[in-house]
């Protein structure tokens, strides 16, 4: 019994002395800590995909409806049921998915089944002459990510019109034909005359300088695309928030080859040469203006016909245009007007009217009326030098067989 109460006294001492600070020379004896395992969440059931379900889901690049808001990466607010779809064709057919440096590329935008109006909420603008969009493009190498904010940074506008509005999709131009480029652009929202740029690739590709920067070799870049309308508040009126605008986005593989870059490059002039060319001829005029027959020869010798036609030949020659005829506004004060520098000094003087010429475009054969000005040089002590033209401006096609 002793025995036991001894055995019993020294495992109660030894208990306590692991909760008693130990004195100086005394071994201490440390009880290991227990580290207890976390246990893992297990994961979801992964969902099915689209080889396990058995659809197929379409990639951006195919043209794509754009994916859901909320979600990371995505932009704005993108339109349910839209797609772009890219093909060879200006009508959409025969989409693809990737491209080469020597095709024509276009696109169609199909807003299942909605009207473009409804679908980008134009409602709120009322009703209107025309419309527009931001469409943003960009060309990327492939290994390469764009930031979240590019697609409405720089914003411009692409024009669309009215009876465009009213179709449930919209054609336009990735990289076209530069002779049959349509889809216009411009830096003025409300301002009809400003939309006279091609939109799509061919202003990021631009001249041969701005080419090699975009292509600096051969292999695939990446085409990103966004195009997208404003976001209104309750009343009606853009709210700027770029969180809300309504979007359809794709993208799609571009394979570069040098081999193509000099017709890429030359392509951007022939483009916008061919949207004035269009734009000319949709405002052709086709009868003399009535303002034409109203002109008058001032009493001025250097604005006689006998010293003026020789010097409006010399002057246009310089673009081998063909004179055909020309008129003098009727000034409604002085003839002349002096232009003076800060300090009062004159620096020319010029006529007052304009002296409005028609003559032959060799270009396309067509016939052309814009107006010139006539300035004298000031030569010093109240005397003025030889008079010299300048423009053309105010450019107006005008049918040749009207011209009398």
């Amino acid at each position: 019994m002793a025995r036991a109460s001894l055995f019993t006294l020294i495992a109660v001492i030894a208990l306590a002395s692991f909760f008693i600070e130990p004195v100086a020379g005394q071994i201490t004896i440390t009880i290991p800590k227990i580290r207890v395992p976390k246990v893992p969440k297990s994961d979801p059931t992964p969902a099915p995909n689209d080889e396990d379900s058995g659809t197929t889901e379409p990639s951006s690049s195919s043209g794509s409806s754009s994916p859901q808001s909320g979600g990371e990466g995505v932009r704005g607010r993108p339109i349910q049921g839209a797609r772009i779809i890219l093909s060879n064709s200006p009508d959409g057919s025969n989409p693809k998915t990737t491209f080469t440096s020597a095709e024509n590329i276009y696109g169609r935008l199909d807003f299942g089944g909605r009207t473009m109006s409804d679908a980008f909420g134009w409602k709120a603008m009322g009703d209107r002459k025309f419309y527009y969009v931001s469409y943003w493009l960009q060309i990327r190498s492939s290994d390469k990510e764009g930031w979240e904010h590019d697609w409405h940074n720089g914003r411009s506008y692409t024009l669309v019109s009215k009876e465009e509005a009213q179709k449930t999709y919209w054609n336009f131009d990735v990289l076209p034909d530069p002779a049959r480029s349509t889809t216009l652009s411009g830096g003025i929202a409300d301002e009809l005359e400003y939309y006279n740029s091609p939109a799509g690739m061919w202003p990021a590709i631009g001249d041969m300088d701005s080419a090699r920067r975009t292509f600096p070799k051969n292999g695939t870049y990446t085409v990103d695309m966004t195009i997208y309308g404003d976001s209104y508040d309750d009343w009606g009126k853009p709210s700027g928030k770029d969180e809300e605008f309504p979007t359809v986005s794709a993208s799609f593989a571009f394979q570069f080859s040098g081999s193509d870059g000099q017709r890429l490059a030359s392509g951007y002039q022939k483009a916008r040469d061919a949207i004035e060319a269009a734009k000319n001829r949709k405002e052709m005029l086709h009868a003399m203006p009535d303002w034409w027959f109203k002109g008058a020869t001032p009493p001025e010798p250097k604005l006689a016909p006998a010293r003026l036609v020789p010097l409006i030949k010399g002057f246009i020659a310089q673009w081998n245009l063909t004179y055909v005829k020309h008129m003098i506004v009727k000034p409604d004060g002085p003839l002349w007007v002096i232009h003076k520098n800060d300090l009062g000094i004159p620096e020319y003087r010029m006529v007052v009217p304009y002296i409005y010429i028609i003559y032959r475009e060799p270009k396309d054969n067509s016939c052309q009326v814009g107006a010139l000005y006539m300035r004298e040089s000031y030569s010093g002590a109240g005397t003025y030098g030889e008079p010299y033209l300048g423009g053309i401006r105010d450019v107006q096609y005008i049918d040749c067989a009207v011209v009398k």
